[in-house]
């Protein structure tokens, strides 16, 4: 297994040897997706209750929280780990701050023979020859940033997913309903504001068990969840500027976050990091 590094994110090459290979993986709780583009070699696997081939024109995104079993044979792939809270903060980078609200889930199957496909494998195969010529040699900052940014984008546009429509602009065939909409706006207008229930309901002018249910089919969150989704958002913007100076506590409050432990944990599960670490790397 070859490993290399571009800025920060991991990118490998495995050759698994000629022998065949079963293995299979119980999952556990992973902030953590593969992205496997074969090279040479075939196997079979089953994940997210479907069956597939994987050869050099068929690959697979694997979420290793979920259990997966597997056979390989003379296999040779490109291995990219990618952080899920890493891909829904480029997704927001791209498309606004409601892509940073979606769990982003991709089609386990990557079809490697269609345009998007075949331009992530010569993608990869560019950045497998400019490592093997010294690209990080002397590592530039803003090249390997800008290449590791671009190889997301790729992902995130040619890749089957439940945002590829609204990341390359394509209609999506279920608009967000007009009451839905309206307390959309309402929290984005008013993030820091008390927003009970009962005054979202009024705004959105239906009841609350039909505007929970328009949020749930919208965006999968209860409103409840996707104002906490939204604030929490804040707070990170905030503390990754280098114009904002003010203590974790004191921004957190800012964005209504009363208690701070319970501010903390859900920080930490929404980001994969404490606050604190956000602020201090910023």
């Amino acid at each position: 297994m070859a490993l290399a590094m571009i800025g920060n994110q991991p990118f490998l090459h495995g050759t698994f040897g000629t022998a065949r290979v079963d293995w299979q993986s119980a999952g556990e709780g992973s902030d953590t997706m593969m992205l496997f583009v074969p090279t040479d070699g075939w196997g079979e696997i089953t994940h997210l209750g479907r069956t597939w081939d994987l050869t050099p024109n068929q690959g697979m995104m694997r979420d290793l929280s979920i259990e997966t079993t597997a056979y390989q044979e003379q296999f040779h792939s490109y291995v990219l780990p990618i952080s899920k809270t890493r891909i829904r903060e480029h997704a927001r980078n791209l498309g606004g701050e409601l892509m940073g609200l979606y769990p982003i889930e991709f089609d386990p199957v990557a079809n490697l023979t269609t345009s998007g496909g075949q331009m992530i494998r010569h993608y990869m195969q560019f950045l497998a020859s400019s490592l093997n010529h010294g690209l990080m040699d002397k590592p530039n900052k803003l090249v390997t940033s800008q290449a590791c940014d671009l190889l997301l984008t790729h992902i995130l546009t040619q890749l089957k997913s439940n945002v590829q429509d609204i990341l390359t602009g394509q209609e999506v065939s279920r608009a967000v309903p007009r009451h839905v909409k309206r307390a959309q706006d309402y929290i984005h207008a008013n993030p820091s504001e008390t927003l009970d229930m009962v005054s979202l309901s009024e705004t959105a002018e239906c009841s609350y068990r039909t505007l929970q249910r328009g949020f749930i089919d919208a965006f999968g969150l209860t409103p409840r969840q996707y104002i906490r989704k939204v604030r929490l958002q804040l707070v990170r913007n905030d503390l990754m500027s280098t114009d904002v100076t003010d203590p974790v506590a004191t921004i957190a409050r800012r964005w209504g976050f009363g208690h701070m432990g319970r501010f903390a944990q859900e920080y930490i599960q929404e980001f994969g990091e404490r606050p604190t670490k956000t602020a201090r790397e910023a």
